[in-house]
């Protein structure tokens, strides 16, 4: 089956903090004088040039116009990318840097980095930062990055 769109889903950490856009930034925060942030609208396409048993995704914003990317350097940096969702999804190329595996862990999920094994999309505790990049240590402290995040579908 090919999708004719991206799906649409909203994210939150399980801290509770939506991602939102601002200034390209994808950030994650809560309230902003006073108003309850909605969330960025996240649009998302599986990739269907890896193994789909790994449940392989590529994340995009603002209408999937930009996507995140991990970048090409020898260590990753999360970015926002001008790069089309459907033209990533319905191209031939395994585009990794934009594919992150998603693996469900109950109510919650976590995105690993394809290009980069080991990191993952996260937040940190302090709100209205920006979301990041990291490697996940075995004892996490409780000042460690946030890396479960709730991803529910737009209404």
């Amino acid at each position: 089956m090919v999708l004719s769109g991206a799906l649409c889903f909203r994210m939150k950490d399980s801290a509770l903090k939506v991602l939102y856009l601002h200034d390209n930034q994808l950030l994650a925060g809560g309230l902003h004088t006073g108003k309850v942030i909605k969330g960025e609208e996240i649009s998302v396409v599986p990739n269907r040039s890896l193994d789909a048993r790994l449940s392989p995704v590529i994340l995009g914003v603002q209408g999937g116009s930009q996507c995140l990317s991990c970048g090409t350097e020898k260590e990753p940096t999360l970015k926002l990318e001008p790069v089309n969702i459907m033209e990533l999804y319905l191209g031939a190329k395994e585009s990794k840097s934009f594919t992150f595996y998603r693996r469900d862990r109950g109510l919650t999920s976590s995105f690993e980095s394809a290009a980069y094994p080991g990191w993952f999309l996260c937040t940190v505790p302090e709100a209205d930062q920006p979301v990041r990049l990291s490697q996940v240590p075995e004892d996490t402290a409780w000042d460690a990055p946030i890396t479960d995040f709730y991803f529910q579908q737009c209404d």
